[in-house]
């Protein structure tokens, strides 16, 4: 790329008479007749004047607009037209013009919404204009079109902002001409009525205009002289000699012009030049202009239309640059590069050569403009990756720019991730919409969570579509908060949103105002040498640390839930396959797992291209999320078959039995009859206890808490008893669950349910727990892999399931046997436990501290019915609507439910904004709001598993009469966290559902996460800068936290948070009705639970549970056997123990999946962890490993292949329908061989110290690296020191507050062993 352009513009030359020439005296001359009037001139009525003597309309036939164009023939054109039909993939350039052609003329409608028209032109040029010039085409069908005169590549957007095109620079007379244009059946912004409404599916467009055309150049460069008289007559003060004398100019102009004499035209421009050829800006501050085509990837038109918007905007860039060698253009966006490198190489081409010459620079480093609210941290991180490695392999550099002016608020972790990626610099204009706090500067270093800093600018005429005249030169150079400190600006001009860009008219006022007297001098320059001059300039800014919050659009935390919610699935399915195809990658030989670099790459591209700040968001037309709808399921269903084949790679190299298991005879299924029984073609499959009299143990004497259940609990025939619960199926309590699962009690066994002669047996599947710390969970695990007649501890309540604890090592692949079903949970494999938990064990005794999860139904003091949901670690009740009356932690006796209040109670609030309706969630919507449900049949309440391995109720409410919601509230017997599956059926109008805790609690601010890390916000409403975050973005969780004790609110997929006082409300549901007409109507699917915790959300390890909530132990099946193995071979293997067969690692111990690939613990004493609670069921580490994954291949092998590969077309890529069968496209060829692996650790609590990481020793590890985001490794830094033990490598890593630590570890590659030797 060219060194950045800074381009002063070229003074105006005066036109007409030379000083002294003289000219026809008007009636205002000085020394004039005293006969002859002079007028006094109001200064509105003149400027009223100036403005329409350029008007269209009513006198347009006798101002200065009726002599633009000398010479027009509309005769001379000739149309014929194909029209695409809708919802068909556009065709290409060389398909269209084979097309079948029809007639057409000027008045024809061309139509409906969204379908392509293609135009033959066939042009004759009169004779008489031989030697005439410029020769136009003037086009007008009032939508989008592009125009081709010679082959493929297109030369010109025409719009209704740039409605000609220069054909050639002198006409010919009697030449005949052909060229195409491509009509696009939207305008700038979609097919919608109005401003933001859903669009007309059925528009019609009329061709009004399709002629040849010869301008009036001598008045076409008056017309831009009087804009710009006008335009400082207007914007400078009442008063200003400079706006003074352009008034009276401009006024003198009108009176001396005369229609159709071109005589008056050059005295008219001498005027007007003694006015805008002095160039002395004065006092002003300097001014940088750079023009700016911002361009939403999708907005009020689908992705598709984007493709073409991209071409016609900087294809009008280039004509625009050749006309104004001055011109500079920027534009973002790697996605939409690349999309035009796919659709039109020629153009492409062209625009490397401009960017070569420093007229068109690409900026931002970015695959899109995104939303940085929403994404995961590692969704940020792969913006740049992409963006950046696409510039440097196509533009031959990198951008230090990042370039986000229209995104809804600006994460806390952006100045981090940005430093990242070798970006130093930071654009926005956006906070300038807030419609409650003013933010207080332009121009000052944003510092991030962990102190990393950004210059950061906000351009002070307050958009980037600024029209490049007086009134948006004279606002930059005004504006600005911290002129003191930065006496720099930049203007960002030219039409933006729906694309379009610069104009000429944009261009000839600034080579008229540019440095003009009363305004500012004006340079054109690239983003970054603006930055670099800001900087050498600036002294003394003030620092802004943390979240750029924005004061509006808060909807966009909530709006299209479903497609947030696919969202979060495929980033956490990427992450999965990522760390599992990255360590198969490095274990196995390239016969047995190759990387699938190409599909994770295009799907990686797509999920970033869906995180782009219009779709994300919400704020989308319905055709968008179509196209996402479609796509999401597609690319969810590759991930899981991509890390299922590499999980299957990695067991199937395990030595035989260890990954072998016996299913019995060839694939019977088991399956459960309504009855509760369980059959297969065989035998059946049953609970292990044998006794129908077994029920439930939790009696009325172990309900602990703080408020008492003062009507007997009772398991004889008592009227609140389970009996009548049995016999009556009262309404409220609901029906009995199956009776299979009414008998999962503890069984006739030992307290581990173990029963008589239990013991050990083969292989049934394995658990793949992601995350690097130990977990225990409930798993579920399919009767379909179960051997036939096998006793199982618990089934669920559909009888799909078995289900089983799982005590899971950090990032390990765990195996679950036969006995674990039997007793309901699997041997501990943690490398913690301790030889006093195993002698514990071997003697009957539990190491765990096991109590089953147990669940029973009575009536409290007031006679209402309850349900009592119990473990060894908490108890929560509920009432008869499903409603949370009391949480009591058993361990701290602490009681977390105000008296006479509840949780879990679902709101409805009436939500009309003042007109952002997808975008704006309002501060007044709170004022009206009312439970859901009211007036309508209760709630039907049921209990679905008593128990031991977990207890779960079910909820089926009414929310109004059109919404409804089944809930699921479970709890297993190793966790405080409880669970709340919900299926909602939404139907409603403009209306928000919220979920709402009131609890015990006093704090006067709560916790969120954000990406790698978290922040705290009010919850009280002291100041307008507290009360204007009444709607805040979270995460995984949410936390409200004493000193001492805490209640975390975690979910799966949802955003929109708030915490006013002591009540945390999870905004679930909208329904705004614009631009898209159906947000949110159907069926949704969510989760969210609650993690009461002793201490503060940081020492109880908040941030690992909500990955864990998040991120589940995945159950797989066993690989097939390999038949293939030698019999000796086979026995020497199995004697050997677990172990891979061939590896590419170094000589050493064989691998072992159930070891943990990578753990990370504190190296030294860590005080955050001191005050422990009591052991949960997960050890909360002190750096949360998110990433594990390949490095990126160098950028010619990138450039080569790769970034060729389609990414979003207008149809979705043919991507393996789902199923475990499904075939893949074929891999890459060179995908190379793993030679290293790169991790990125972050810190989440905001503490400070020093982690290990821990890998085992079968991962020869030679050294490690630091490096940044984008992979480089930082030569800077020392090599990080490896130090070995018998049980495998590690290294000390150093943290700081929220900080984001990126290792490339590099793998010793020694050769290929076999373990049996």
């Amino acid at each position: 790329m060219a060194a950045p352009r800074c381009t002063t513009l070229p003074p105006l030359k005066a036109a007409g008479p030379g000083p002294g020439q003289g000219h026809a005296r008007g009636n205002g001359d000085v020394g004039g007749s005293s006969n002859v009037w002079i007028p006094q001139h109001h200064r509105d009525i003149t400027l009223g004047r100036l403005e329409g003597f350029q008007a269209a309309g009513q006198f347009s036939d006798r101002n200065m607009r009726a002599d633009l164009w000398s010479r027009r023939c509309p005769d001379g054109v000739s149309l014929e037209v194909y029209s695409h039909p809708k919802d068909v993939p556009y065709p290409t350039y060389d398909e269209a013009i084979r097309m079948p052609y029809r007639p057409a003329k000027v008045g024809d409608m061309f139509g409906p919404s969204w379908t392509t028209h293609w135009f033959r032109i066939r042009a004759r040029v009169p004779d008489g204009w031989d030697g005439l010039g410029p020769l136009m085409f003037r086009w007008d069908s009032g939508s989008e079109a592009m125009l081709y005169t010679d082959g493929a590549t297109p030369r010109q957007g025409i719009t209704d902002q740039r409605n000609e095109y220069q054909l050639m620079e002198k006409a010919t007379g009697g030449q005949e001409l052909l060229f195409y244009v491509e009509m696009a059946a939207n305008g700038m912004f979609g097919n919608g009525p109005s401003d933001i409404q859903p669009p007309d599916e059925n528009r019609y467009f009329s061709l009004k205009t399709a002629e040849l055309a010869i301008p009036n150049v001598p008045v076409t460069a008056l017309w831009y002289d009087m804009r710009a008289l006008m335009g400082l007559a207007r914007e400078l003060p009442p008063g200003n000699a400079t706006g003074e004398i352009a008034l009276y100019t401009a006024n003198k102009i009108i009176n001396n012009y005369r229609q159709g004499d071109p005589d008056c035209v050059a005295e008219c421009r001498t005027m007007a030049a003694e006015v805008l050829a002095v160039r002395d800006p004065g006092e002003r501050m300097q001014v940088y202009a750079v023009g700016h085509c911002h361009i939403d990837t999708a907005w009020l038109w689908p992705f598709s239309e984007t493709h073409r918007k991209t071409a016609r905007s900087w294809s009008s860039q280039l004509r625009l640059t050749e006309r104004f060698p001055w011109h500079v253009f920027t534009a973002s966006s790697a996605q939409q590069y690349e999309w035009l490198q796919q659709d039109y190489p020629g153009l492409f081409s062209e625009i490397q050569g401009a960017a070569t010459r420093g007229n068109f620079v690409p900026v931002g480093g970015t695959w899109v403009e995104m939303d940085t609210n929403l994404p995961s941290g590692e969704s940020l991180v792969r913006q740049f990756l992409y963006g950046q490695r696409y510039f440097e392999a196509n533009f031959g550099s990198r951008c230090d720019v990042f370039w986000l002016p229209d995104t809804f608020g600006y994460s806390g972790q952006l100045p981090q991730i940005a430093n990242g990626a070798g970006i130093r610099y930071f654009l926005t204009q956006k906070l300038s919409w807030n419609n409650i706090n003013s933010f207080p500067h332009s121009t000052f270093l944003w510092a991030g969570l962990d102190g990393s800093t950004l210059l950061t600018h906000f351009p002070p005429a307050n958009t980037y579509n600024a029209q490049a005249d007086a009134h948006d030169i004279l606002l930059t150079a005004t504006g600005s908060k911290d002129k003191d400190r930065a006496p720099a600006a930049y203007m960002l001009y030219g039409n933006g949103d729906g694309g379009g860009g610069p104009t000429v008219e944009m261009c000839e006022s600034l080579s008229r105002l540019a440095g003009c007297r009363g305004l500012a001098s004006v340079s054109t320059v690239a983003p970054g040498e603006f930055f670099r001059r800001l900087e050498a300039v600036s002294r003394d800014l003030l620092t802004w640390r943390g979240e750029l919050y924005f004061e509006l659009h808060r909807g966009t935390y909530t709006s299209h839930a479903a497609n947030k919610a696919l969202n979060r699935s495929c980033e956490l399915l990427l992450r999965e396959v990522e760390a599992a195809g990255a360590l198969a990658a490095a274990l196995l030989p390239p016969d047995q797992y190759r990387y699938p670099r190409a599909e994770v790459d295009a799907i990686w591209k797509d999920v970033l291209l869906f995180q782009f700040h219009d779709v994300l968001p919400g704020s989308a037309i319905g055709r968008v999320y179509d196209y996402t709808a479609q796509r999401y399921p597609q690319m969810a269903s590759t991930l899981r078959i991509l890390r299922d084949k590499a999980l299957e790679a990695l067991l199937a190299a395990v030595a035989p039995p260890a990954a072998a298991a016996v299913v019995g005879d060839g694939g019977a299924t088991a399956t459960l009859t309504p009855g509760g029984s369980s059959t297969t073609s065989a035998t059946t499959i049953s609970s292990s206890s044998s006794s129908s009299s077994t029920r439930p143990t939790l009696r009325v004497g172990e309900v602990v808490g703080a408020k008492p259940l003062t009507a007997a609990l009772s398991t004889e025939g008592a009227e609140t008893g389970f009996d009548k619960y049995d016999k009556d199926a009262v309404t409220s309590p609901g029906q009995a669950p199956p009776a299979s699962t009414l008998r999962l009690g503890l069984g006739t066994g030992d307290r581990f349910g173990r029963g008589a002669g239990a013991r050990g047996g083969p292989v049934v599947g394995w658990v793949f727990n992601s995350l690097a710390f130990r977990r225990r969970e409930v798993v579920s695990v399919p009767v379909e892999m179960l051997p036939p007649g096998m006793a199982v501890r618990q089934l669920s309540d559909d009888g799909t399931a078995a289900l089983v604890v799982v005590d899971a090592p950090p990032l390990s692949i765990t195996r679950l046997l036969t006995e674990d079903l039997l007793t309901g949970y699997g041997n501990s494999t943690a490398a913690e436990d301790s030889a006093a938990a195993a002698a514990a064990s071997a003697i009957g005794g539990d190491p765990w501290g096991y109590v089953g999860a147990t669940l029973l139904c009575g009536t409290n003091h007031k006679g209402r019915v309850e349900y009592v949901m119990q473990n060894s670690l908490i108890r929560a009740v509920f009432d008869s609507a499903g409603r949370l009356v009391s949480l009591y932690d058993i361990a701290w006796r602490r009681e977390l439910v105000p008296d006479s209040a509840a949780g879990n109670v679902f709101m409805l609030y009436e939500d009309i904004p003042l007109f952002w309706d997808a975008w704006d969630i309002e501060v007044y919507h709170l004022e009206k709001g009312s439970p859901a449900g009211r007036g309508l049949p209760p709630p039907k309440v049921t209990i679905l598993e008593y128990g031991p391995v977990r207890c779960r109720l079910g909820v089926e409410a009414q929310l109004t009469q059109g919404s409804s919601i089944r809930q699921t509230i479970s709890l297993t017997a190793v966790s405080a966290r409880l669970d709340f599956h919900c299926e909602i059926v939404w139907a409603e109008n403009r209306t928000a559902l919220k979920v709402e805790f009131p609890w015990l609690l006093d704090a006067p601010a709560a916790s969120y996460e954000v990406q790698y890390g978290a922040v705290e916000r009010p919850t009280h409403t002291n100041t307008s800068w507290d009360w204007a975050r009444f709607e805040v973005c979270a995460h995984k969780w949410a936390d409200l936290s004493e000193p001492g004790y805490g209640v975390a609110l975690l979910n799966d997929c949802k955003y929109g948070h708030a915490t006013y006082g002591n009540v945390m409300r999870l905004t679930l549901l909208r329904s705004p009705k614009a631009p898209d007409r159906l947000t949110d109507m159907g069926t949704h699917v969510l989760r969210y639970a609650l993690l009461p915790h002793a201490l503060g959300w940081a020492a109880a390890g908040v941030p690992a549970h909500g990955w864990a909530f998040n991120a589940p132990l995945r159950v797989i099946r066993p690989p097939p056997q390999r038949q293939q193995t030698p019999p000796a071979a086979a026995v020497a293997a199995a004697a050997a123990g677990p172990g891979i067969t061939r590896t590419r690692v170094a000589a050493g111990p064989a691998y072992d999946p159930t070891q943990p690939m990578f753990c990370i613990t504190s190296a030294g004493p860590n005080p955050l962890f001191a005050a422990a609670a009591p052991p949960g069921p997960l050890s909360p580490p002190p750096l949360i490993l998110d990433t594990i994954k390949l490095p990126e291949p160098p950028l010619q092998t990138l450039t080569k292949k790769h970034m060729q590969t389609p990414v979003c077309t207008t149809q979705p890529p043919q991507l393996p329908p789902p199923g475990p069968n499904a075939a893949l496209s074929p891999l890459e060829d060179e995908t190379p061989a793993a030679g290293a692996l790169v991790l990125r650790l972050y810190e989440p609590h905001g503490a400070r110290g020093i982690g290990r990481l821990r890998w085992p020793s079968w991962l020869r590890v030679s050294h490690v690296k630091t490096c940044n985001l984008l992979e480089d490794d930082q030569e800077e830094d020392a090599e990080t020191v490896v130090q070995w033990g018998d049980a495998g490598g590690s290294i000390d890593v150093p943290y700081g507050p929220y900080k984001v630590i990126t290792l490339k570890l590099y793998l010793e590659q020694e050769g290929v062993r076999a373990v049996s030797g």
